[in-house]
């Protein structure tokens, strides 16, 4: 169940490589500045809602300068990751191409266009929009998206020789924040806390969601140490930055259901499960309810799944295949949809997913061999490790599988817990 949070934090708290900009919406003729208030989750969403809804109006006639319409896309995929929800997504592409229509293409639209489709997991469809803008080429936005689009693809040295020539040229938080979460997943996690630091230094704006983040992901990169009581200090320190946000309670409900207080865990994924449509906290709170109390969630969530997949199959794979390898097994459709997911975007976390659902279909050698390519191009993370300790030991290699989780125990040393999979 860790990676529920995970995968969201990264997919909508995070932009470009999981990360929220600075989200804020700002003062523009189009759109509304948002007015003093606290810095709660709800005054942020009705900010963004008074934002977009400036935003639509500036935009019903007939576009005359791509300015405003590209903003309201930023603010739309925002929000989107504000809420959690993809009805944003979807906005923001309808708007994209009435851009491209009723306008001259712009390395502006080109830049929105490849953000977006990486957004949503089309990373080759993100890199022929960045090919076919040659104005683009080497600025500071593509490079960086380039080495997100390396990252995901499995081309993890690449990815980091770009983020650390972008930290050494430009230094910002972007640029740190980057850097950061390769580090985490590359087997530097000291070196992630520092990067995290260093950038939350370098930013100077006001953005409670962006501030929030930053807690965030130090705490996630604790988490994955095993470190729980650093974790939830740093998730609450989120809260506090962010009141009501329903990540940061997420994320706390999976610390309180990993140091066994299943009692919290539940009281809090209630109340996220009210504030969001993802279905991944549906799925989160059926674990923790009787069988008959979880059907009608699991049913629910899988609704929601596949309403999803039909509009989005690129980016919700990733968050679906939780829900067929443990909250409702399913082999065949977890293979299915982990063959795609990896195929999609061949990364670290995806063949980790694509392992376990070899595993369940009996495959444990493919899942070996799977797992040892995707550590040997550089992906470090103690869940490969103990996953592959579990294929080892289904393939009859006892060494392989001793070494494999002494390896994960090294990193991570709740790994028999924190990454248990039955299959």
């Amino acid at each position: 169940m860790s990676r529920v949070g995970r995968s969201v934090a990264t997919l909508l708290a995070a932009a470009a490589l999981p990360w929220l900009a600075a989200c804020t919406p700002q003062k523009s003729a189009a759109v509304a500045a948002p007015t003093p208030a606290p810095p709660t989750f709800d005054r942020m969403l009705a900010d963004y809602d008074a934002a977009v809804a400036s935003g639509e109006a500036a935009t019903r006639a007939r576009l005359a300068s791509a300015m405003v319409p590209l903003e309201l896309v930023s603010i739309y995929t925002e929000r989107a990751r504000l809420t959690g929800g993809y009805d944003d997504y979807a906005r923001a592409e309808a708007l994209l191409a009435r851009i491209e229509t009723e306008l001259r293409p712009s390395d502006e639209l080109c830049l929105a266009k490849a953000r977006l489709h990486f957004a949503l997991h089309r990373l080759a469809r993100a890199k022929a929009v960045l090919d076919a803008c040659p104005h683009v080429a080497g600025r500071p936005e593509d490079l960086a998206l380039r080495a997100d689009i390396a990252f995901y693809s499995g081309r993890y040295k690449d990815a980091g020789i770009i983020y650390r020539a972008l930290v050494d040229r430009l230094g910002t938080p972007q640029a740190y924040t980057q850097l950061a979460l390769y580090s985490a997943k590359t087997g530097s996690p000291g070196e992630a806390l520092a990067f995290f630091e260093a950038a939350e230094k370098r930013y100077h704006g006001t953005s409670p969601v962006q501030l929030s983040w930053y807690a965030l992901q130090r705490g996630l990169v604790e988490m994955d140490r095993g470190r729980f009581d650093e974790a939830r200090a740093l998730f609450a320190l989120a809260d506090q930055r962010m009141p009501g946000y329903w990540l940061n309670e997420e994320h706390l409900a999976e610390i309180a259901q990993l140091k066994g207080d299943d009692a919290a865990a539940r009281r809090l994924y209630e109340a996220v499960v009210k504030k969001t449509t993802a279905p991944e906290y549906l799925d989160a709170l059926a674990a923790l309810e009787t069988p008959e109390a979880a059907r009608p969630l699991l049913d629910r969530a899988e609704t929601i799944y596949d309403e999803r997949a039909r509009r989005f199959p690129e980016a919700i794979a990733g968050h679906a295949l939780d829900h067929y390898l443990s909250a409702a097994p399913q082999p065949a459709r977890a293979l299915s949809l982990a063959e795609a997911n990896f195929a999609n975007r061949p990364y670290g976390d995806a063949a980790v997913a694509l392992a376990k659902a070899y595993l369940m279909n009996g495959r444990a050698k493919e899942a070996q061999r799977l797992l040892d390519r995707q550590l040997a191009q550089g992906w470090d993370t103690a869940e490969t490790w103990w996953t592959l300790a579990l294929a080892a030991r289904a393939a009859g290699d006892p060494g392989r599988a001793k070494a494999a989780g002494d390896a994960a125990l090294q990193r991570n040393g709740q790994s028999a817990s924190q990454y248990a999979f039955t299959f």
